[in-house]
């Protein structure tokens, strides 16, 4: 007797488990409903245009996929990044593209966000202080013609209208002052935002005169000594390509660089005055900014015409300036392309990188035979997301 109510309360008693464990179940399941569903993302390899860009799969050129799934899958995840494109060359081959949603840049909104907009292959984004690296490009491809055999010649050579303001140290500033951002000249691009009448950028594009304006701040430090990041020195570059070449500046572009790589598009903002604004007023398409990285790993040819010589490439990514500190880790400085290294299983690999405002970035390492390209609208920098990372936690634990 005692046994057969011990099995009945033991019964019942398991039935209440059941069924408060079925309760349980319809409110976790109710919880599971409310939760948001992120699909795994899918890898497809690049499509393929009449572009001159070769495509290949991330596997045929000896990457993984799974690390790159992971980063998508945290991308997708994160709706409050602002990364806009990433595109991956392995092996002279485009091997990853992708597009994300993201916030047109607007000057006139206050937190810069402008319409929400889906970025795409044929779209044209701001490349920002890339452009320093496009006009090193532009100008080695003049030192290629002969219009500049010697880059320690001094800048007021070039300017004879401004001997009344390069005067004293002044006058010893070179071209090679000028490409590595160790001329001197007082700029100051940072300390207040764009727009406000203190910046130097905000002020130049209100000058008549922007080369004057340039060359008229005060010298800080001789030249050569300190290296001083300088929108300012780049735009003289410009002008110095102009002045030499007897073309437009955007004109020689297309001519000699642009239409040789078959580029589609792209713009670049001017001065008041006409001036094409050489150190950030590029736009351009993802892919017309990666036939740039592959000339460096194409020893300056394009398709069979050389555009840039290999002593302008060497030139370009020597370290004219070493340990630069308050810019991106164990970096240097060559000429308008920074420099740094990434370790790969234990093996440290050498990188220059072209870089601008709001995480625009190309990596170019050429041992590894690989670009690694971002174009973001991180302009006020409250992104946690940063390319860095990205390559490092993800994209370089690809290869194999």
């Amino acid at each position: 007797m005692k046994e057969m109510i011990f099995f009945k309360t033991l019964t019942q008693n398991l039935k209440l488990i059941l069924i408060v464990l079925l309760i349980l179940s319809g409110f976790t399941n109710c919880d599971k409903e409310n939760e948001p569903i992120i699909n795994s993302y899918e890898y497809t390899p690049p499509l393929s245009y009449d572009d001159g860009i070769e495509t290949s799969s991330l596997a045929s050129e000896g990457m993984e996929i799974n690390p790159i799934v992971e980063m998508m899958n945290y991308l997708n995840s994160n709706h409050s990044h602002t990364v806009h494109n990433i595109l991956i060359t392995k092996n002279n081959k485009l091997v990853f593209e992708e597009y994300f949603e993201g916030y047109k840049l607007d000057y006139n909104a206050e937190d810069l966000n402008g319409e929400l907009m889906d970025y795409t292959r044929t779209t044209d984004h701001p490349m920002q202080s890339i452009s320093k690296s496009v006009t090193s490009v532009i100008f080695g491809i003049a030192v290629k013609e002969g219009y500049f055999p010697d880059l320690n010649k001094k800048i007021i050579d070039y300017f004879p209208e401004y001997t009344d303001i390069l005067t004293g140290e002044k006058a010893n500033v070179t071209i090679h002052h000028l490409l590595t951002m160790t001329c001197g000249i007082a700029w100051d691009e940072s300390t207040y935002p764009i727009g406000d009448p203190r910046n130097d950028i905000t002020q130049l594009f209100a000058s008549e005169d922007p080369i004057y304006f340039i060359l008229s701040r005060p010298l800080v430090s001789s030249p050569g000594t300190i290296f001083s990041y300088s929108s300012g020195a780049t735009n003289v570059i410009g002008a110095i390509i102009e002045k030499e070449t007897g073309m437009g500046f955007l004109d020689y572009a297309n001519q000699k660089l642009f239409d040789p790589l078959r580029s589609e598009g792209g713009a670049w903002s001017a001065y008041s005055n006409g001036q094409i604004h050489a150190s950030g007023g590029l736009k351009f398409k993802a892919r017309e900014l990666t036939k740039i990285g592959l000339l460096f790993l194409n020893d300056g040819m394009w398709e069979g015409n050389r555009i840039i010589t290999s002593d302008w490439i060497n030139s370009s990514q020597y370290e004219h300036v070493t340990s630069i500190a308050n810019f991106f880790p164990n970096s240097g400085y060559g000429y308008y392309w920074w420099l740094t290294s990434f370790i790969v299983k234990g093996v440290s690999y050498k990188c220059f990188f072209a870089a601008g405002w709001g995480d625009q970035y190309m990596f170019i390492i050429p041992d590894l035979d690989m670009i690694i390209e971002f174009n973001s609208g991180n302009y006020l920098g409250t992104s946690s997301i940063s390319p860095f990372d990205l390559v490092n936690n993800y994209i370089l634990k690809a290869i194999l």
